[in-house]
């Protein structure tokens, strides 16, 4: 594991060239011959468990809905959530280009009661392989929603002061732990509360964070790719390089 780790922090220094734990600096790989990025997912997480997703056992899932990142992706699966309301445009265009499984965002503060089983049904229709759902939620319209659909749900998590029991009785078949560094006590917690139930999460920004919330308990991660700004910059910062080389 510790060799894993060692390969993993170095292979991940994009954004950084310092070999400590920023996250956003390793998730892409660059070698000095090759100036373009791709995703490459630290290989340490092949050691979760997994999930089953459309037929897939997903160990990590892409947080973006940006086309290019997910194409150059090798994330087993994309988390398309996004802060507006769902959307089908959104849903379709991820579902038919990636490739691969997609959970898609229904609802939470924004979208409740009628609209998310309608947007829940639609998900499915268009090839979703789960749809998920933010802590808002009431359980009450999760449990009309898995009356209206065979695909998972999940049931999105950011502290522990949350009443999990209730999620479980609606139906949920996992819960996302969304609290950055935080998830790993947070998963720890639900492993008291409801031992074995499964549940994927973030792993804050760090490479041994995720580590730890892999050792908590976590089937699955989630992974937050840099925004396209902040890749590009490391690219034009060599471009520029170039051109003051000229002058």
């Amino acid at each position: 594991m510790v060799g894993d780790m060692g390969k993993d922090l170095t292979k991940f220094s994009l954004l950084s060239n310092r070999i400590h734990e920023i996250f956003f600096g390793k998730f892409f790989s660059k070698s000095k011959k090759i100036t373009h990025p791709s995703l490459s997912v630290p290989n340490f997480i092949q050691r979760c468990e997994g999930i089953p997703l459309a037929g897939t056992n997903v160990k990590s899932i892409l947080f973006s809905t940006d086309m290019a990142m997910v194409e150059n992706s090798n994330a087993d699966a994309v988390l398309a959530v996004y802060p507006f309301s769902p959307s089908i445009a959104i849903m379709k265009s991820l579902i038919d280009f990636s490739q691969k499984p997609v959970i898609c965002g229904i609802g939470g503060g924004i979208t409740k009661g009628k609209a998310a089983i309608e947007m829940a049904k639609k998900a499915e229709g268009l090839g979703a392989c789960a749809v998920i759902v933010n802590q808002p939620f009431p359980p009450q319209d999760i449990k009309k929603i898995k009356a209206n659909i065979q695909i998972p749900v999940i049931s999105s998590v950011s502290h522990s002061n949350f009443d999990f029991v209730a999620r479980v009785n609606a139906g949920i078949d996992y819960f996302h732990i969304t609290a950055g560094i935080h998830s790993q006590k947070i998963v720890e917690d639900l492993r008291y509360k409801i031992p074995g139930f499964p549940a994927i999460a973030t792993g804050g920004s760090q490479l041994i964070e995720i580590q730890k919330t892999i050792e908590a308990g976590a089937k699955a991660i989630v992974l937050t790719p840099p925004s396209s700004k902040e890749l590009f910059k490391s690219i034009m910062d060599t471009y520029r390089k170039g051109i003051n080389h000229l002058k």
